[in-house]
Parts: C-alpha cells; structure tokens; sequence
C-alpha cells in the first residue's frame, strides 16, 4: 500500500462511524482490516472474517502478535471475549445464511451502475479474488460499504464516472 499511513487511518476511522453495537461486521483485507483500532469504546461487535475468526479485536502490540492469530489478509490480530473459530465454509454459511450485518470491503473500481472491480493486482501478496466477490451480493448481506480511492497510479484522480472492464 503506497498510500500514507495516515489517510488509510482517517478512512478507517470514518468507516468506524458507520458500526453500531449488536452488529456482526465482516472485514475485507487491507484498509478494512484498520477498522478495528477506530471503533469507540462503547460500540461492541464482532468482527468477521471468511478465514474463521468471529470476535477480532484491534491490532496486537507490536511485539505481542500471535503467529497463529491472522485475519483474512494475514495479518496479526488480537480477539475479544466471546470470540468463536470456524472453518471457512463456516464462515461463508454465515455470510450466505445473512448473520452478518455490514461488509466493508476496499474496491479497486466501482462503476456509476455499482459494478465492483476489486480482483487483487497480480503480484501482490494475496492473489486471485477472495470472498469478496460472494460477499458482494445482495442476496447475501444485509449492507455493505466500498471504499475506493480515487487516484491513478500517475497520481491523477480518476473521474466521477469510473467503468469496471
């Protein structure tokens, strides 16, 4: 992510405001993943992830991380109480059954018609689709937020009306 750790934050922490309690909330990988660290104090929810975690809690102390504790994207993570595991086809069965409330995923494209272009970038860490795709659909989610940066890898800021391909 060459994007400043500051302006990924400010998105996360904006993402944030959007969570209320009781909430079951599933996490997309890269700036999604910094949600946690924004939630208010008196928000209480739990964090999903296709990878089997429901109960993610905020990035571990550098230093404190778990090697066997990973979020969807690999990343460390802590839990809270009453965290549960599961399989993957578990945790999908949550996303398709809708027990989960909100997804936040990032998008690579969203197009003026809501089509979504977010396959990662060969090359990069994670590679192929993911489950986001699946948790994209309607049928099987009751919200979901996209987050899309708007610049090009020239620096240029795309125009309001971007195509998917």
């Amino acid at each position: 992510m060459g994007m400043a750790i500051t302006i990924r934050n400010q998105i996360a922490k904006r993402a944030a405001a959007e969570i209320r309690t009781g909430m079951v909330v599933n996490l997309g990988i890269g700036i999604p993943s910094m949600i946690p660290n924004h939630l208010a104090e008196d928000v209480h929810v739990m964090f999903h992830a296709e990878n089997g975690i429901v109960g993610m809690g905020a990035s571990p102390i550098p230093g404190e991380e778990d090697e066997n504790l990973c979020n969807a994207g690999g990343l460390p993570v802590t839990i809270i109480e009453g965290a549960s595991y599961c399989d993957s086809a578990i945790a999908f069965a949550m996303i398709r059954r809708g027990k989960v409330d909100i997804t936040i995923l990032g998008a690579l494209q969203v197009s003026g018609k809501g089509d979504l272009a977010n396959w990662i970038v060969p090359g990069k860490k994670i590679p192929g689709m993911g489950g986001a795709m699946e948790l994209a659909q309607k049928k099987h989610r009751r919200s979901l937020l996209l987050w899309v940066i708007q610049i090009q890898k020239d620096s240029r800021r795309f125009s309001n009306n971007v195509h998917c391909r």
